[in-house]
């Protein structure tokens, strides 16, 4: 069943959980940045965090923003993150949890 296919308040379920797991999926992306450190720390330089940076803008936080934003991937965005606790199946309401369910289950899927 693709997100279109559901009703409208699951497809609404799906957008709010989805916009709240983006978030702390762009979190972990960018606690790879560990530059900004080394450069207040005069272990790097500033070209190297400005390389970094641009790297993050046009790799991981483009291809979260791909899949959050633009992708209509909702259901699987939502299955992966409680597969990868990002988000907690306890705070999850159940409608949610019974059309994710089956995905969570097997899901390997990461967006980007």
């Amino acid at each position: 069943m693709s997100s279109k296919s559901l009703p409208k308040p699951l497809r609404e379920l799906v957008r709010h959980w989805s916009e709240i797991a983006y978030e702390p999926e762009l979190g972990i992306e960018l606690e790879k940045i560990f530059y900004v450190n080394r450069w207040k720390t005069g272990t790097t330089t500033a070209f190297d965090l400005s390389e970094a940076v641009h790297k993050f803008h046009d790799g991981a936080a483009r291809d979260l923003y791909k899949a959050y934003v633009m992708g209509g991937q909702g259901e699987w965005l939502v299955a992966s993150a409680i597969a990868r606790k990002i988000l907690e199946r306890e705070e999850l309401p159940a409608e949610l949890l019974t059309i994710s369910e089956d995905k969570v289950r097997s899901c390997t899927w990461v967006p980007g």
